[in-house]
């Protein structure tokens, strides 16, 4: 979401950025934008929180065939220096998904201890080893994967297949808002109706480029309510506790962001 929409627009999800968070966060994220040449501005991830430090993130989008290129940056409450989180092997990745608990804050913290035959570091060369900004670098995608929504109509497909921002997109009705079914993860498409949809020829509607969230195993992982207001929808996962996603009624204004300890809810099935 944009940074900007922060402090007015998480109230009703109990989560906030401390003012100097705020400030130091949208500072860092224009210098990467400029450093990086980016076409357009970061947006904001979330806070994931750990027992020393806690880590801010936020992401880039790059229009692509199928789906957006999307990076993701991170940095921690102690320093607002914005870094890319690095692409995973499949062994990170699997040792990643062996790791629990909660996070420690320091990117650099040593996941496992060096093997018995592990060379001697040369003067100057760090050896590569896993560390806990790989567990992170894995978590923030898999969470993202998992909740990152979209309402319906926010994004279309260009005739090369591109998925691109609406530049029509006016919201959505008071009725559709409070509509699970309005509602998309943003991801590459996966089900067989949203794949079909983008590989056929011609343009494809904006409800079928997407999977649909409603769909989601098991029923009942996630919410819609209004705001006290009656303004705003609000869109929150069970599976991952601390996801907030607001739309606001009759307006193109909507975001979402994590707020949270990077652990999921794996008990979810058996509490619905």
């Amino acid at each position: 979401m944009d940074i900007s929409l922060v402090s007015t627009k998480l109230g009703p999800s109990g989560f906030t950025l401390s003012p100097e968070e705020a400030s130091a966060m949208e500072v860092a994220m224009l210098q990467r934008q400029i450093e990086e040449k980016l076409s357009s501005k970061l947006l904001f991830w979330g806070k994931l929180s750990g027992e020393e430090q806690d880590y801010l993130l936020a992401y880039s989008l790059t229009p692509a065939f199928g789906f957006p290129d999307k990076k993701f940056y991170f940095c921690t409450t102690a320093e607002f220096t914005l870094k890319q989180l690095p692409e995973l092997s499949e062994e990170y990745i699997t040792k990643s998904k062996g790791v629990t608990g909660r996070f420690r804050g320091d990117p650099s913290f040593p996941l496992e201890e060096p093997a018995d035959d592990a060379p001697e570091p040369e003067d100057g060369v760090e050896v590569e080893s896993f560390r806990e900004i790989h567990r992170l670098a894995y978590t923030v995608a898999t969470i993202d994967h998992d909740v990152a929504v979209v309402p319906v109509g926010a994004f279309i497909a260009d005739a090369a297949k591109q998925i691109i921002p609406n530049k029509a997109y006016t919201g959505l009705s008071y009725g559709a808002a409070g509509a699970l079914r309005s509602y998309f993860h943003f991801r590459k498409a996966e089900s067989p109706l949203a794949v079909a949809s983008l590989e056929k020829p011609g343009l494809a509607r904006p409800g079928d480029i997407f999977d649909a969230i409603e769909d989601d195993k098991p029923a009942g992982a996630w919410s819609v309510t209004y705001d006290s207001s009656s303004t705003t929808a609000c869109v929150k996962s069970f599976y991952w506790p601390g996801y907030f996603f607001f739309q606001t009624v009759g307006s193109a204004e909507y975001g979402g962001v994590y707020f949270g300890n990077g652990v999921p809810n794996k008990d979810l099935a058996f509490g619905l």
